[in-house]
């Protein structure tokens, strides 16, 4: 019963941290695409937002997790409670032990996600919904009001319908006036205008009758398979490492004697295995 009720406590612990760092990190984020998330329906930002979510606390997890377990056997002992234990002729490692054996669903459950569940799916589902919002943009754009999202703007005198008047458009390096211009599907497609783009350092200016811009160009619509394969690899090595971190954890629970010394010591080396983590991230 003591174990089940530790070890219930470090899993419940974990996963409220885990929700308070997944909650930071995702706020942070969110303002670099809180227009595209707030101006397109919700049916389609609901689904990316509860994969993101969902991600984040798979993420931070296994860093939750020892920093439950330091916290939980620090009060343990810090309030005699293991002192308690030991009297019973109970070891603090076999206390340890029974909880981190209690612990294995959260271990499988890591695994597992680690094989369904990618950063790479979040990006994929992050391009789409920035793909709608061009699009968006393009269909609904108001006349003579420069529109701009990222780094494309557009701009038009007059509309009718899908047609365009008087247009122009910049997108990364390349920028495009045109009399006139309609739209078919997600292709932009100017009529008499001037396209100006930079490659190399150098400009150049072409004259055109018409051209033809997809907004698909922009945005990658497909999951790239390396990084799903590097990401796999490192949500394995994030999960396979979770016992030690618990491990790690109740170690310094019971080297350390003072609160504040455990805070200090606990968020310094959870902010090192965040560091150690994007470090070995690019050499998966």
């Amino acid at each position: 019963m003591l174990w089940s009720f530790l070890s219930w406590k470090l899993i419940k612990m974990s996963i409220i941290i885990s929700f308070v760092l997944s909650l930071a990190f995702i706020l942070f984020q969110f303002f670099r695409i809180d227009n595209i998330v707030l101006s397109l329906p919700l049916r389609e930002t609901l689904p990316f937002l509860v994969l993101w979510i969902f991600y984040s606390l798979f993420y931070f997890l296994p860093t939750s997790l020892f920093v439950s377990s330091s916290v939980v056997f620090f009060e343990l002992k810090d309030t005699e409670k293991l002192n308690v234990i030991e009297s019973f002729g109970i070891s603090p490692y076999f206390a340890y032990l029974q909880t981190l054996i209690r612990c294995a669903p959260i271990f499988l459950f890591l695994v597992f996600t680690s094989f369904i569940l990618h950063e790479e799916d979040i990006s994929f589902m992050r391009n789409y919904l920035t793909y709608k919002y061009y699009l968006n943009m393009v269909y609904s754009i108001p006349e003579k009001t420069f529109s701009t999202v990222g780094d494309m703007t557009l701009y038009t005198d007059g509309r009718t319908g899908n047609y365009l008047s008087n247009v122009f458009f910049k997108k990364e390096r390349i920028l495009v006036v045109a009399k006139s211009a309609h739209i078919e599907k997600d292709t932009l497609i100017f009529t008499e205008g001037s396209l100006l783009s930079e490659e190399n350092n150098k400009f150049y200016l072409t004259s055109f009758w018409e051209y033809r811009l997809s907004l698909g160009k922009f945005v990658s619509l497909e999951r790239n398979k390396e990084k799903l394969k590097r990401d796999q690899k490192l949500n394995l090595l994030n999960s396979l490492l979770s016992p030690m971190l618990i491990t790690l954890g109740f170690l310094i629970s019971k080297k350390t004697d003072r609160s504040t010394r455990l805070y200090y010591s606990v968020g310094v080396l959870s902010v090192f295995y965040q560091f150690f983590l994007l470090t070995i991230k690019p050499l998966l």
